[in-house]
């Protein structure tokens, strides 16, 4: 009997060895996200259209004045506790539908995490650390930035000429390529990020990268009140080396980026607004790194804008101007110029019901035709997140 007692100890401990018991559940998946649709009036430059219309890739001579445009993602996040106290979890945006490319860009992020007293670090295709800290001007139906209708370019026509207008004054060069991110906890109303790219040609690829297109990047904010006053201040830096790997390409040495923004809140009123700066060393090919680019996208972007909420209803004015040197040989910069009047009327809890107002204005540093293009658009929306 007492060989039989030992010889069942040894089984159950060995059993607990190879099978621990763990008090963490296994992470369960969340459905989240977004769904915004609007109805979009849009008039573009008569003088613009006929231009197009010259040319051999563009026909008819006239866009569409009605669109209906959207923007939809579904997320899966889900996370779970361990027994030392980390957190891990998953977070994938699905895109779901609206102006966006599903053939190339399918899952718009997708990213592990380990959060604790530390703060918290991920790892995959997240927003760099400047960006996730990014303050800017508000804007009462988030239409505004590179999503934007009228900034994003996707109701009045951006000639291809401006190729190198950035529309957001977020630090958004890596764009969602694979990186190493930390956010670091909140700390008397600071909080500080950083991020790691080891390549900015990664993003929904598994191919074997060279290793000269690394992005660094940093990024503070500071949010906190004062009584009845509320003061957001952000500032965001990025450097990268970015060499191509045939000889066409245009490629980069010692490339700087940094940006600051800020809000003030007071008595439902927010103002704010944020500046970016662009200061890209460009290069030819990585066989003649010496030669001069004969295109540049040095240049600065800034917003400012006015937001009032009270209750249901929210309002705001802004104003968006992004500038970009261009050709080389010619004198002058590339310029977007956009402002807008933006509401918000809350339906219920995730339903809102959005419209904005604006002005899109292309200007190339030439006085081609067929480069410069303005308008208006007039749209109307229907915002759900879940």
């Amino acid at each position: 009997m007492k060989k039989v007692l030992i010889a069942s100890t040894a089984l159950v401990a060995a059993s607990l060895v190879g099978s621990p018991a763990f008090a963490a559940e296994k992470i369960k998946l969340e459905l989240g996200g977004f769904s915004k649709w609007w109805v979009v009036g849009k008039w573009n430059d008569d003088k613009y259209q006929n231009a197009q219309a010259t040319s051999a890739t563009v026909n008819p001579a006239s866009y569409n004045n009605v669109d209906v445009i959207g923007d939809n993602e579904i997320w899966f996040t889900g996370s779970t506790k361990l027994d030392n106290g980390l957190s891990v979890g998953i977070e994938v945006h699905l895109e779901a539908g609206g102006h966006t490319d599903q053939s190339s860009d399918t899952i718009d992020k997708s990213f592990v995490f380990v959060e604790g007293g530390f703060g918290k670090v991920m790892l995959g295709s997240a927003a760099n650390g400047a960006v996730q800290l990014h303050v800017m001007a508000p804007d009462a139906a988030a239409n505004f930035g590179s999503e934007g209708l009228l900034t994003g370019g996707f109701a009045i026509a951006q000639p291809a000429a401006l190729n190198g207008i950035r529309t957001t004054t977020e630090l958004d060069t890596d764009d969602n390529s694979e990186k190493l991110t930390y956010v670091s906890p909140v700390f008397y109303g600071l909080t500080l990020g950083a991020s790691y790219v080891p390549n900015i040609g990664t993003e929904d690829s598994r191919a074997v990268q060279r290793n000269d297109s690394e992005v660094l990047g940093v990024g503070a904010l500071y949010d906190n009140t004062f009584g009845e006053v509320g003061v957001k201040v952000s500032a965001g830096y990025i450097t990268y080396d970015i060499n191509p790997a045939d000889n066409t390409s245009n490629g980069t040495d010692q490339s700087d980026e940094w940006s600051v923004g800020t809000q003030v809140t007071y008595g439902g009123f927010t103002v704010g607004g944020a500046y970016r700066k662009l200061q890209t060393d460009f290069k030819t090919t990585a066989t003649n790194p010496g030669a001069t680019a004969t295109s540049s996208i040095d240049g600065r972007v800034w917003d400012a804008g006015i937001q009032y909420a009270n209750g249901p209803y929210a309002v705001s004015f802004i104003y968006f101007n992004s500038q970009s040197a261009g050709t080389r040989t010619v004198a002058g910069d590339d310029e977007m110029e956009v402002y807008q009047v933006s509401g918000k009327y809350a339906l219920g809890p995730g339903v809102d019901v959005l419209g904005t107002i604006g002005h899109a204005e292309f200007t190339d540093e030439t006085t081609t035709v067929s480069n410069n293009n303005k308008g208006w658009a007039v749209m109307t929306g229907l915002s759900l997140t879940f």
